[in-house]
């Protein structure tokens, strides 16, 4: 990255992030597969949002690639006001060239479906050259305070931007964080007892939960609930409209799909929940807070495991479940929000909406 005076860097972020809508102000951190990318499209279609930033890191693909996926979906619906900071191109602890879950992802993250509009741009006007998505963290918190965060990819920005500013964690409104879990069940080839986005950085997690109150969708709540819901409501009703932007979901998504069927997974909501719920707070139903840290030794199966602190917890009857009382525990675990229900047909809603109103 080339090195530009601060001032400079403000003045840019002023230019691009002033004067857009009167809602919710979010910055959205995420690593632009294609799971990431429909949990976008909640926001940018949105009424009530104001997204003064999108962040990029590296997770299911490159931080740069995943630019190029978010500036996709930006065009798709019709948001490019919106500009993109690239992140972090690797884990806190280094773990060298990422090796992509074709199967999975695609080449690209988003299916490989390179000819479908909006097509992928080499360089694209809205993905800044003169600054990094941590800078990006530490700006915009200072401009506006208790603005919301929500992280659907490896939380490697958000920590190195505490590192580098420790001051941003009293600047920041709420976190809304997409990762982790509380039961122990995990999503990933090589460590069953961890989720995807905790596994790929745990060193950044750990820096995060223990600095910031968070509001967790863990992986748990998805794979427990995502079954369960689909007798309300139809994940793929988004899909099947004529508009571009449903065709460029369904095309994103459609390797995805046939991945789930061969292996006999829902395709449900995930990274949009976290995204939902930062738009709409009511979204989460039910809230358990907990005490929680992550595992971060090597060579283990719990490595980017979320490990809960039961026993410091006292069972509430009026909501039937275990909860901490206090910020912290006695080792210093800060207490953490666990949304552990959600409202799926409002999710389903906001979907469908977005995607009808984009001609």
């Amino acid at each position: 990255m080339l090195k530009i005076p601060g001032i400079f860097i403000v003045l840019c972020i002023i230019n691009h992030c002033s004067g857009y809508g009167l809602g919710e102000k979010l910055i959205i951190d995420t690593d632009g597969a294609f799971d990431d990318i429909r949990a976008l499209t909640l926001a940018l279609t949105h009424k009530d949002t104001n997204i003064l930033a999108i962040t990029t890191t590296r997770g299911g693909v490159t931080e740069t690639q995943s630019a190029k996926n978010v500036d996709r979906i930006l065009r798709a619906t019709k948001q490019t006001h919106i500009p993109i900071y690239i992140g972090s191109n690797d884990s806190i602890i280094p773990k060298g060239p990422l090796v992509v879950w074709e199967e999975l992802y695609g080449s690209d993250g988003i299916g490989g479906v390179q000819d479908v509009e909006p097509k992928t741009l080499e360089d694209s006007p809205r993905i800044s050259r003169f600054m990094t998505a941590i800078d990006a963290i530490i700006e915009l918190s200072k401009l506006n305070p208790d603005l919301t965060m929500v992280c659907i990819g490896p939380l490697t920005n958000l920590a190195r931007a505490i590192q580098r500013d420790p001051s941003v964690v009293g600047r920041l409104g709420r976190v809304i964080v997409m990762g982790g879990n509380y039961l122990g069940i995990g999503n990933t080839q090589t460590n069953s007892t961890a989720e995807f986005n905790f596994l790929m950085d745990p060193e950044a997690a750990e820096i995060v939960l223990r600095n910031i109150h968070c509001t967790l969708i863990p992986w748990d709540t998805s794979f427990l609930k995502g079954p369960e819901y689909s007798k309300q409501v139809n994940y793929l009703e988004s899909l099947n409209f004529k508009t571009p932007l449903s065709k460029f979901l369904k095309a994103i998504t459609h390797r995805a799909r046939e991945f789930n069927i061969k292996h006999g997974q829902t395709y449900a909501f995930v990274d949009d929940i976290a995204v939902a719920v930062g738009i709409e707070p009511k979204i989460a139903q039910k809230v358990q807070k907990l005490y929680a840290n992550v595992e971060l030794t090597n060579g283990t199966v719990t490595r980017g495991q979320v490990v809960i602190d039961w026993l410091s917890t006292s069972y509430n009857s009026k909501n039937a479940q275990f909860e901490a009382k206090n910020l912290t525990n006695k080792n210093g675990w800060l207490s953490h929000d666990f949304v552990t229900a959600y409202d799926v047909r409002r999710i389903n809603k906001l979907m469908v909406e977005g995607v009808k109103r984009r001609i």
